[in-house]
């Protein structure tokens, strides 16, 4: 049976993952899905159907579209076709526990018999998705134990190309998802008597999107997000808006056709007539535009309350307005990697012309000011600012470049029960609130004004289709409600929130003096969590006169390092890295929005890298070459500021290139080696090394192996060089070749330690000493004394801030260590 292990490994009864149903196919096509899958380790879940299942692959890193790059895929069980379509949290303790959310969506083509392809090792297909397309390619490379690993390939085509020359990511436009297409075939035309009709409480009924729209709402998924922090941050490069207290929407116009859309992706255009007439008044094309949908009183302030009421059986639709804040597409152009000043004068341009479009408003900023505006929004009583950098991109999700600065505490909650009011002839007495931790319900406490009677008797009837079969928290768990109160309580399932204003979180994680606003439906309960607020994003970062910008922006995700954290880290190290690098030719890698994204090599200065940073050309037989280099801490700091992780040195100085002065041994192990045996190849090596009559030195890489390093004297050219390594290493694969192999075939080295020699060649370029490697967890490949090899259990395990702690233990060597000519 197919689903077998996929049943086997999951507790449907406390994991929300689909159960192991047949589902349905797809009518054309077969189905492919990536999700984005937040568990012990981020990685990518790479899903294809065949044979009325998802074959699935969990991909290490996200693919990339440089065919020269290939990723580790491990094979997993077979999902339900039915997992195609699922985005949630899978609770703490439970298989694969962690956030779940489509990254990718589309169908797949094989390009040969896909079974016969699976038994041989080797699938090859054609993409049609939104990010990813063109052909790939799944290679299996061997069995440890029951886990099979391949490799993830994409061959080389029109996005291959463009990806390699510019270092672009993934597309962002392709066909319709499969939930999307399900949501637009449901769809129906709105009106404004319909929506005058309804109560807020029932959801519309979204409209059909024509074809010109669809692709237009497939490309735009999502919404940017702000960050709570506690005071707003500081610096003219930040904008500051006032935080409205509505709904927010994505606007979508194409050729007449209006759509509005929640940030959580449901079809709004039915509650909102005017504001879909305002977009389709728009002097445009094709458009995309993020607002605030709100109804603004006399005193020029947003309420939720009066939104709601605008919304409500007998309510006034007319009066509800959206306050338009960023432009993401505007008549074929993306604008979402243009800095927001850019976006927002286009966007204001486009409101001035368009005067008929009377329900949409340009929402204003202030450039820096932040602490002044913010007092003056608390005095009037606002919920708060929004504070955004001026010269950042558009980003989806949860961003810090967009920060908001409350004035009071308010956030959504779960509504996880009522009680019955005790006197009055209210239908209910208090809403029991709470939020996820780790995907479990947290108890935050209970809410018993904010509604009026009218309100309390909707809510009650709402609550009905809600009532849960359990208690959702045991008396214990909701922190000293009596016990005769915890059994009066009306139970609900967790699919309800609201949103509610208190003063300031308990000790023991409630909400003081809570006053319910409104119900929310415009977000996903699995997201509500509590809300923390962080310190304001720093200015720029200046350390020795150079200038880090963005040095809030978060670089490692899992570890949650950022660019600022980067720069501290080579700053503190610089007196122990440069004497490695500097005066060298180096390449460098550069992941200038993170780790997780696209990195790409550079070995040439090109523009904006600094002054400090140094072109180097030359000429080798016959080819010319240019490299950077540099001499100082100034260069490193540039070379962070532009996005750099990883420093990758030649061996000879940019005065000497033909003359290497240190031969490496790269002690390569293959996956099924223990790292035990790695240490003691080193151990190997470093004695017969001895045995010439040559003292090496250690360094672990930050990835899976070990260098050994001789210092030379600088008088033996590249070929010499070269020579004595290959022969070395070939002695070490004669006297234990069931250990050692020394050809780059990967295939011949299941069970062995490739002792890569090859670095010892004119342009080879090995880690540096003290680099941090743009791997999880931000490790870092640092030298160390050979007496620390018998403790070391890893190559990777010294982190980024385990090493800033030994630095301040440690002073650089003050001298040159001894230095070898190669014996004859």
């Amino acid at each position: 049976m197919p689903l077998e292990e996929y049943k086997r490994k999951r507790d449907f009864a406390k994991t929300p993952e689909p159960p192991a149903g047949p589902g349905s196919p797809r009518k054309t096509g077969l189905s492919y899905v990536v999700q984005k899958h937040h568990a012990t380790r981020l990685h990518y879940d790479f899903r294809l159907e065949l044979d009325g299942v998802l074959l699935s692959w969990a991909v290490t890193k996200k693919p990339s579209l440089n065919p020269s790059v290939k990723r580790l895929a491990v094979r997993t069980e077979d999902h339900p076709l039915s997992y195609g379509s699922f985005e949630g949290t899978i609770p703490k303790g439970q298989y694969g526990g962690g956030t779940v959310e489509l990254w990718d969506t589309g169908t797949w083509e094989p390009n040969e018999d896909p079974r016969a392809g699976l038994k041989k090792g080797h699938l090859s297909f054609v993409l049609h998705g939104k990010r990813l397309k063109d052909e790939w390619d799944l290679v299996r490379m061997r069995t440890e134990g029951k886990r099979e690993n391949w490799l993830l390939i994409k061959r080389r085509g029109e996005s291959a190309k463009r990806n390699t020359a510019n270092g672009a990511g993934p597309a962002k436009s392709a066909p319709k998802s499969p939930a999307s297409k399900a949501q637009s075939k449901s769809a129906k035309t709105h009106s404004a008597k319909a929506n005058s009709a309804k109560s807020n409480t029932a959801t519309p009924q979204a409209p059909h999107a024509n074809k010109s729209l669809r692709p237009l709402m497939d490309r735009y998924p999502g919404v940017q997000l702000a960050t709570l922090v506690t005071s707003p941050p500081a610096g003219p490069e930040w904008l500051h808006e006032v935080k409205m207290d509505g709904y927010r929407l994505l606007g979508f116009l194409s050729a007449g056709t209006a759509r509005l859309r929640t940030r959580n992706g449901k079809d709004w255009t039915g509650k909102f007539p005017t504001l879909a007439a305002g977009l389709e008044n728009l002097r445009a094309t094709d458009a995309v535009i993020d607002m605030e949908a709100v109804v603004v009183d006399d005193k020029g302030q947003s309420s939720f309350q009066a939104l709601q009421h605008a919304l409500g059986a007998g309510g006034n639709p007319d009066s509800i307005i959206a306050y338009a804040f960023d432009l993401l597409y505007l008549d074929g152009n993306d604008f979402t990697k243009l800095p927001l000043t850019e976006r927002k004068k286009s966007l204001k341009d486009l409101l001035r012309k368009s005067k008929s479009a009377t329900a949409l408003h340009f929402s204003g900023d202030i450039a820096g000011q932040g602490d002044e505006i913010f007092r003056m929004a608390c005095a009037k009583g606002w919920e708060g600012i929004i504070s955004k950098r001026a010269d950042a991109p558009y980003s989806v999700g949860r961003q810090k470049t967009w920060v908001k600065s409350k004035c009071g505490l308010r956030q959504e909650f779960i509504i996880l029960g009522y009680s019955d009011a005790r006197s009055g002839g209210r239908a209910l007495g208090a809403l029991y609130l709470g939020y996820r931790k780790n995907g479990a319900i947290q108890y935050a406490g209970k809410a018993g004004t904010g509604f009026s009677m009218e309100e309390a008797r909707a809510l009650v009837k709402r609550f009905d289709s809600f009532a849960a079969s359990r208690p959702l928290l045991t008396a214990a768990e909701t922190h000293g409600v009596p016990t005769r109160e915890w059994q009066s309580i009306h139970w609900l399932r967790p699919e309800l929130l609201c949103e509610v204003a208190f003063t300031e979180w308990t000790a023991d994680g409630r909400a003081r003096h809570p006053s319910f606003q409104g119900l929310r439906e415009d977000k996903n309960p699995g997201e509500v969590n509590k809300e923390t607020p962080m310190s304001a994003p720093a200015a720029n970062l200046v350390l020795n006169g150079v200038t880090i910008t963005h040095p809030s922006r978060v670089i490692f995700a899992a570890a949650n390092i950022t660019k600022g954290d980067l720069a501290k880290y080579y700053a503190a190290a610089a007196p122990f890295l440069l004497p490695a690098i500097a005066g060298r030719p180096i390449s460098v890698l550069r992941c200038p929005s993170g780790v997780d994204e696209e990195c790409f090599f550079q070995r040439s200065p090109g523009k904006g890298l600094g002054k400090d940073v140094h072109p180097f050309k030359f000429r080798h037989k016959g080819k010319s070459y240019e490299y950077l280099y540099i001499d100082d801490e100034q260069g490193l700091l540039q070379l962070v500021q532009m996005g750099v992780i990883e420093i990758h040195p030649w061996g000879a100085r940019v005065d000497a290139i033909d003359f290497p002065d240190r031969l490496i041994f790269d002690l390569d192990p293959a996956e099924d080696v223990p790292f035990e045996a790695v240490k003691l190849a080193a151990l190997d090596m470093r004695q017969r090394l001895k045995q010439r009559g040559l003292e090496s030195t250690l360094k672990c890489t930050g990835g899976k192996g070990l260098h050994i390093t001789v210092p030379l004297a600088g008088k033996d050219k590249w070929p010499e060089v070269k020579a004595f390594a290959a022969s070395f290493a070939a002695e070490m694969v004669q006297a234990a070749p069931e250990a050692y192999i020394a050809t780059m075939s990967k295939a011949k080295r299941v069970g062995k330690i490739f002792i890569d020699y090859f670095r010892n060649d004119y342009t080879a370029t090995s880690i540096a000493d003290f680099s941090v490697r743009a791997r999880p967890g931000a490790p870092v490949a640092l030298p160390l004394e050979w007496k620390e090899l018998k403790g070391l259990t890893a190559a990777n395990q010294f982190s980024m801030q385990a090493v800033q702690k030994r630095l301040k233990r440690k002073k650089p060597a003050s001298t040159a260590p001894a230095t070898f000519v190669l014996p004859v």
